[in-house]
């Protein structure tokens, strides 16, 4: 069931888009009405209008030749007449023709107050049109082996992801798609009970198992004894020998225990629905593919052929094994048909990109995926980089755990942390009034430093490749989660020092009013939450909504230039804005995975 109701936010750009359409269509009534879309572009630096719109130009260039505009002979002068036209509603207070045809929009003063007021009673809840089953596939390490830096990108972005579509009210399953299955554990579980053969009893730790995966490797690329072997238990594996299966279940808890860790201190929730949990349907898939008549033989390995492309989808490998394409037509078939989910997204890197088309254009042969009612999407991003643009490395030339990457954060940021409050009993910043204590200092350093990971990588481009700076991450004064915390933190104190002890019972007694050009600025743009939360999911690009975040955060300290907030005669409804502000980047904090700390 949808979730649009009297207590729900509004998107503020489909008001405007409708008011601008009657707007359009009374100036220009000759105009075909379903002919044509408003287009919208907020304008966050312009503290008169909030949007702008090219819509004009493009109806111009579209019917200039049929005479629909009388006398008018250019798109400035359609501009203007469109900005001059009169229609009530209670959404737009002014437009104004700019060059070359654009038109500026600014929202009515009473509207802007009218929202405001709504999202302090009713709370923050997202107007859903369309409820849909999604499932998110992302993290997914691979077993005997430590999380690394290369699993940084899409463990972050995909448990944003999976926040913001539940923080939309869609039914969201979070996926870990681990490689828990296939040949290397027929060299792994030979050289496991060669090396530990009481690893019931005397179980090796995960780094030990690392170790082992790269020793087996050499030895199976030199030993043709070991290799035979190796590929002997591979085949009682997939016939679940119980000795097999035993080591097997010990190497994937060993490694699950770990990598836990590690989103336990990322406070990430995922469901582990591994390779091997589509290894029992492996033969029915590719059965049913033959069925449908879309597989071929070439050169002993079974391939389906997709249109356009060059390499094709091979779901049985020359020596009758399955790989990654059998395994991804199964998901994509369980996913869609058994789960019943409507949308399905896919977080890797955008090497992946080639494969996961195949995949996508396999299950649409197949007819399981149908769109639009299904939609199959691939969520790539670019690689993280070390300090200075090189692949990211170790002295030693290892692999960057993820595990050291967050303890060095933590170590970084309580060192901040610890300046910063010498400072403020200084007398250089601000001051909350409070202490922290010991456990306390932890907590925010581990929060800050954590923070400042996540932050500095879902506010790129995800596509783009990005430098990892410790730097950078944790300046207190760019565009990074330690200015937003500090900002968050001092917009406590304020409601704090304000001396009032129940919030909900004020913002129940008190309206809030425009007393001021820059609060209206602010307001108007915390209007904006709908709007950029579903831009994000329909782009899948959640450095959208760190953007706004910033935006706000900077807003806010414009704002402590412009105006008192406390001990001044407009200080309440200035006090609900503020409190406003708590509640828009509180919730924004959840979803890009920012643990606020309250006070320093």
């Amino acid at each position: 069931m949808d979730q649009i109701g009297v207590n729900t936010l509004r998107s503020v750009q489909k008001l405007i888009k409708s008011a601008m359409k009657t707007r359009v269509l009374t100036a220009f009534p000759n105009l075909p009405q379903n002919s044509f879309e408003i287009q919208l572009e907020s304008i966050s630096n312009n503290l008169n209008f909030e949007y702008k719109t090219p819509t004009v130009i493009r109806i111009f260039n579209q019917f200039k030749k049929q005479n629909l505009f009388g006398d008018l002979k250019t798109e400035v002068e359609v501009a203007q007449k469109v900005a001059s036209t009169e229609c009530q509603d209670n959404v737009i207070q002014k437009v104004e023709a700019i060059d070359k045809g654009f038109l500026n929009i600014q929202l009515n003063d009473k509207f802007i107050e009218e929202e405001i007021n709504a999202l302090l009673v009713n709370g923050l809840k997202f107007p859903l049109e369309k409820k849909q089953k999604v499932a998110v596939d992302f993290s997914s390490p691979n077993i005997a082996k430590e999380m690394h830096v290369g699993h940084l990108r899409s463990t972050i972005l995909g448990e944003s992801l999976c926040r913001i579509l539940e923080f939309q009210g869609q039914e969201v399953v979070r996926i870990n798609h681990i490689g828990d299955w296939g040949t290397q554990f027929g060299m792994l579980i030979n050289h496991l009970l060669e090396e530990y053969p009481d690893y019931q009893t005397n179980r090796p730790a995960l780094k030990e198992l690392e170790d082992l995966y790269k020793e087996a490797k050499k030895k199976f690329d030199s030993n043709e004894e070991f290799k035979v072997k190796s590929q002997q238990f591979v085949v009682k594996l997939q016939a679940l020998d119980p000795i097999c299966i035993d080591a097997w279940k010990m190497i994937c808890e060993l490694s699950r225990q770990e990598y836990n860790k590690i989103y336990q201190r990322l406070n990430v929730k995922i469901t582990e629905y591994g390779e091997s949990y589509y290894n029992p349907i492996l033969n029915e898939i590719v059965k049913e593919c033959e069925a449908k008549g879309i597989v071929e033989l070439d050169q002993g390995a079974k391939i389906i052929r997709v249109k356009g492309e060059k390499v094709p989808l091979m779901i049985v490998k020359k020596d009758g094994g399955y790989n990654y394409d059998t395994t991804d037509m199964a998901a994509a078939k369980t996913r869609i048909l058994e789960w019943k989910c409507d949308r399905l997204l896919y977080l890797t890197d955008v090497g992946q990109w080639n494969h996961f088309k195949l995949v996508f254009e396999g299950a649409k042969l197949m007819g399981w995926h149908q769109p639009p009612n299904t939609s199959m999407e691939h969520m790539g991003f670019g690689l993280v980089l070390g300090p200075d643009g090189k692949k990211f490395k170790t002295r030693s030339g290892d692999t960057v755990k993820l595990i050291d990457l967050l303890d060095e954060a933590k170590e970084r940021a309580l060192k901040q942390i610890q300046q910063r409050v010498q400072e403020n009993q200084q007398g250089k910043e601000f001051s909350t009034g409070t202490a922290l204590s010991p456990e306390e200092f932890e907590t925010a350093a581990e929060r800050m430093g954590i923070a400042a990971i996540k932050y500095y990588d879902l506010k790129q481009n995800r596509i783009s490749d990005y430098n990892f700076d410790y730097d950078k991450m944790l300046d207190p004064k760019g565009n990074t989660a330690v200015y937003l915390m500090y900002s968050y933190v001092r917009m406590l104190s304020i409601l704090r020092k304000s001396g009032i002890q129940d919030f909900e019972v004020f913002k129940a007694d008190h309206k809030f009013k425009i007393t001021h050009q820059h609060e209206r600025h602010l307001a108007a743009q915390l209007l904006r939450f709908v709007d950029v939360l579903q831009s994000v999911t329909d782009q899948l690009a959640i450095n959208w909504l760190c953007d706004y975040i910033y935006d706000i955060c900077v807003k806010i300290a414009e704002a402590y230039n412009q105006y008192r907030i406390l001990n001044d005669e407009h200080t309440q409804t200035r006090l609900l804005l503020c409190e406003a502000v708590r509640m828009v980047l509180l919730q924004s904090f959840y979803l890009v995975g920012i643990e606020p700390i309250e006070k320093i």
